[in-house]
């Protein structure tokens, strides 16, 4: 069987779970062939950086998805390749803020290039149309299953 398709071929959950894990794939082979060390949790994690300059690891463990501990494991090992540093804050000795170190700062540039890249290639075959449709009703789903989340111990 394909790694595209499923026992249950019309699932959508199965077919993004596998989409998600090709394009995964695809990107960590590309950052790899361009001289970029690092995994999709490590880039998901800069990508914070890169946006807000400084960030918290509770902030960080809510937009990566993971918990605090992986977020920390995450963080020690971009801290040990000088791509990040950490201080504690004043105010609250248990809270971390996390900023980008120069080297950090100058891999933005030629990462989201390679992401770029990658998500033109992964996108080319696709009407454009068709891409914005399958992008919406994605975007609808999430929304719908965060949503029930919060709203599935509302209703109990």
């Amino acid at each position: 069987m394909n790694r595209c398709e499923c026992p249950t071929e019309e699932s959508l959950g199965c077919v993004t779970n596998h989409s998600a894990m090709a394009a995964r794939n695809y990107l960590t082979r590309q950052l790899s062939i361009h001289g970029i060390d690092m995994t999709i949790e490590q880039f998901k994690v800069m990508v914070v950086l890169w946006k807000e300059g400084i960030s918290t690891q509770q902030n960080i463990a809510d937009f990566v998805g993971k918990d605090k501990t992986s977020v920390t494991r995450l963080i020690a090992g971009l801290e040990k390749r000088s791509l990040i540093q950490r201080t504690t804050a004043c105010e609250d000795k248990r809270c971390n803020h996390v900023t980008l170190t120069p080297q950090g700062i100058a891999l933005e540039k030629p990462t989201m290039e390679v992401l770029q890249e990658a998500t033109q290639y992964i996108h080319r075959e696709i009407d454009p149309h068709e891409l914005a449709i399958t992008l919406r009703v994605l975007k609808q789903m999430c929304q719908t299953l965060n949503y029930s989340k919060t709203s599935s111990k509302e209703s109990e």
